[in-house]
């Protein structure tokens, strides 16, 4: 499968949809990164956690990094829901 976003793409971003609501299993989020709490990734849910967090994957599988690398990530690292996906 190819990947839906390209470095350099711009998203907007629902921040109050997990205030309201819980993240669920295909939705595409915007997270702070676990291993440099300066950056942001953009993944996919891919399933819940049996610990509690979510596991997330990026379209590229090949060259993604993600929870595969870094293991399940917390509710409070989701930054929001992609709403919208736009190509400079």
């Amino acid at each position: 499968m190819a990947p839906s976003m390209a470095p350099g793409d711009y998203v907007i971003v629902n921040r109050w949809s997990y205030k309201i609501g819980k993240p669920a299993q295909g939705d595409v989020v915007v997270l702070r990164d676990p291993e440099n709490p300066a950056g942001h990734l953009v993944k996919r849910i891919a399933s819940l956690a049996t610990s509690g967090g979510y596991f997330v994957v990026g379209d590229n599988l090949e060259a993604s990094r993600d929870s595969r690398a870094f293991g399940p990530i917390a509710k409070d690292l989701i930054v929001g829901r992609v709403w919208r996906h736009v190509k400079p």
